[in-house]
């Protein structure tokens, strides 16, 4: 490892050197510097009445739940210099809001000692950018970058607020007339969130991902990319008491991850892309325990090693048999092992399907622990969701922290492999899209696929991380984790939508859509599973409720634990140019759920705090779901400033049902005359239906100058 630094050290300080001579003996010729950048100002509402923060969704930062109430603006003034013909600079200065509300005056009082509440300055995405002339390099980025010149199966693009907080250096060349092109970078990882338990360990400071892509295109018709990367997350080695010499160090983890791609036009109404992706992931066995509730229970990658694959063949037909019709056929396959520490978590959707419903996207519904003073209940988006596109990432984690109700949602897909279908039609005014997709999953196992001494599944030895611990439960299940220690599932998702622009006056644009959702989990397939997984679901931290008497094993009623879930979806919308400046959209949505999710005596697997009335993770749903959606959209533009908003007004209804076990079958439970309220491990469950509804608006103002 350390032969690579010292090359890499050497590369650079050639280009370095000689590019630092030239621009000194150019010094009097330098360029001018350039100012520009943006005020952005945010106005929240919202009868959740939450004042924590000015982004809607921030549950995974302390003191940043989640807010719906408040306004803030924001200042960036981004600069950029040719220092000289090689030489090119820029970055930004930037002002976050967070709790920066107007309400606070600048930072009054106790406020001044948190940052985030004052108006406070940051340097951020600051870059210097080489091209010395040589043949043999173009040019040589160092410091800030958001990487999207590489893969979100490999090293992805950084989402919107981390853009620029990723820095590394980027060597970009090319040969053969430019036929030939690569890439080489060495990218510094987050302390933070890029590692087991979502850090990198004690000795961070030089750890980071290697990575290289080489791409060949000779013609229009086609082209050929490989990638390699490798990243290194290094502790010091406590085995080495001689300090007189430096110390040695040992991997924490290590993630390896090979790759090829290539995109081919035989025809003028054929487009071919095909990727595959290898990736071989080791850890230190002394970082995480083994189990569902161990110390890496919150981690995004697993907890020993594992080798996986990837692939993806994508077959798009233009004007197929009529003019104006396209069709995309996709079939993928993501392993359960595969490990891409470094991948998208967000701005990149891997996937040509549009995946599941956003507004189902919050882990956590509070439904049935609406408790005021829970925090972890007010945190989240609340009962509307996300209203934006679902994304789908191949990625741990997945990350909606610092994003708005409007913004899209980021849903791992680890474990998904099936096929897509997408035809479009294009006639007149009319615009038609329809999809089916068809999901099977290569996290379909028993107890994670581990079993004991006599070969029976044993989910105490469990090597992959539950973080809530509610990925095939409830309505949205955990966008972070893929996987659920029992699981033998399939989805289907079928989606038709009509766009029509009526011609009065200005245009009219009507969107109608419909959205149909299968998702059925048989989760535990053997007697002895049953034993395994529902085994009374003991919590030292008292979080089960006291009045449910465990059922261990479910009275060997297989049927007892499976999972139906139909969700069917649909959308309406006018819009209208109502001035040349302002553009309007009135959107309604209705969506409904048929969820049956076990019996009153199942719960995920592992169950622990999350059921709790102090956390309320995991809640009761089986039943009849309606939820409503009248939306506002709006945008005004005028020279340098642009206005754009949306006002979501939701309403809806869940009406519990309740299902047993009876002789060796899952039967529906009619609770006794006068009850009016059913024992289940997550609490009491009230059996009346009950009520929701939620306010929420937002509005911006950005000027660009």
């Amino acid at each position: 490892m350390k032969i690579r630094n010292v090359a890499l050290a050497t590369a650079i300080g050639a280009v370095l050197g000689t590019a630092a001579q030239t621009a000194s003996a150019q010094a009097n010729e330098a360029g001018t510097i350039k100012f520009f950048g943006s005020v952005y100002a945010k106005f929240l509402d919202g009868d959740r009445r939450l004042e924590s923060a000015l982004y809607n969704n921030a549950e995974t930062t302390p003191g940043e739940s989640g807010g719906d109430q408040g306004q803030g603006i924001e200042f960036e003034l981004m600069f950029n210099s040719q220092v000289s013909k090689q030489v090119e600079i820029g970055g930004r200065l930037k002002a976050r809001f967070n709790k920066n509300f107007w309400a606070n005056f600048g930072g009054f009082g106790d406020q001044e000692n948190d940052e985030r509440s004052a108006q406070y300055v940051k340097m951020r995405g600051v870059w210097a950018t080489i091209t010395p002339g040589y043949d043999w390099i173009d040019s040589a980025t160092i410091g800030s970058n958001d990487w999207g010149m590489f893969d979100p199966f490999t090293q992805g693009k950084f989402r919107y607020i981390d853009r620029d907080n990723s820095s590394g250096i980027l060597l970009q060349g090319s040969a053969l007339g430019k036929d030939l092109r690569w890439d080489f970078a060495r990218v510094s990882l987050s302390r933070l969130f890029q590692g087991p338990q979502f850090n990198t360990g004690e000795l961070f400071a030089n750890d980071a991902a290697y990575i290289g892509q080489l791409r060949y295109a000779a013609s229009p018709d086609w082209n050929v990319t490989g990638i390699l990367e490798y990243v290194r997350d290094k502790e010091i080695d406590e085995s080495d008491l001689n300090n007189l010499n430096g110390l040695d160090v040992r991997d924490r983890y290590t993630n390896m991850i090979w790759a090829l791609k290539g995109q081919w036009s035989p025809f003028d109404f054929m487009d071919i892309s095909a990727s595959y992706y290898d990736s071989e992931y080791k850890v230190d066995d002394n970082v995480c325990d083994l189990g569902l509730n161990g110390n890496c229970r919150f981690s995004p990658v697993p907890m020993r090693d594992t080798d996986g694959e990837s692939y993806l063949l994508t077959l798009d037909f233009n004007d197929l048999l009529v003019d104006g019709l396209t069709v995309s056929v996709q079939g993928f396959h993501i392993g359960a092992d595969y490990v891409a520490v470094t991948a998208a978590r967000r701005e990149s959707d891997v996937l040509l399907t549009e995946g599941q419903e956003a507004t189902f996207g919050w882990g956590r519904p509070d439904y049935n622990f609406g408790n005021p003073a829970n925090a972890n209940s007010n945190a989240g988006l609340g009962y509307g969701g996300w209203n934006g596109e679902t994304q789908q990432v191949v990625s741990g984690m997945a990350d909606n922290d610092f994003t708005d109700f409007d913004e899209p949602y980021a849903y791992s897909v680890i474990g998904w492999e099936g096929v897509t279908v997408v035809p479009k039609f294009s006639w007149g005014n009319w615009e038609f899209r329809a999809e089916y997709s068809w999901i099977d999953f290569d996290t379909n196992w028993q107890a994670c696929g581990e079993t004991d001494a006599s070969g029976n599944p044993d989910k105490s030895q469990c090597i992959y991380p539950r973080m809530e611990g509610t990925h095939n439960w409830g309505l949205g299940g955990d966008f972070r984790s893929p996987y659920a220690p029992y699981q033998d599932a399939t989805m289907e998702i079928f989606s038709l939508r009509a766009d029509y622009v009526l011609d009065i006056g200005n245009g009219i644009d009507l969107m109608a859509r419909y959205k149909y959702v299968s998702h059925e989990d048989d989760r535990v397939t053997s007697q002895a599973g049953l034993v395994d997984a529902y085994d009374g679901f003991p919590d030292a931290s008292g979080a089960i409720n006291p009045d449910w008497v465990p059922n261990v094993g479910l009275n060997g009623c297989l049927e007892c634990d499976d999972r139906r879930a139909d969700y069917d979806t649909y959308g309406f919308s006018v819009g209208y140019q109502l001035h040349p400046d302002l553009y309007a959209r009135l959107i309604y949505e209705l969506h409904e759920v048929e969820l049956i999710d076990g019996t009153i005596d199942v719960a995920p697997v592992g169950l622990g705090f999350e059921a709790s009335n102090d956390f309320g993770f995991v809640e009761y749903l089986t039943g009849e779901h309606e939820k409503n959606r009248l939306g506002l959209e709006f945008s005004y533009f005028l020279s340098g400033v642009e206005f754009g908003g949306t006002v979501d007004y939701f309403w809806g209804d869940f009406t519990p049902a309740f299902f047993t076990d009876l002789d060796g079958s899952r039967a529906r439970l009619t609770p006794a005359s006068g009850a009016t309220s059913v024992t289940t491990p997550l609490g009491n469950i009230p059996t009346s239906k009950v009520e929701y509804n939620q306010y929420r608006l937002k509005a911006f103002m950005k000027v660009s100058f």
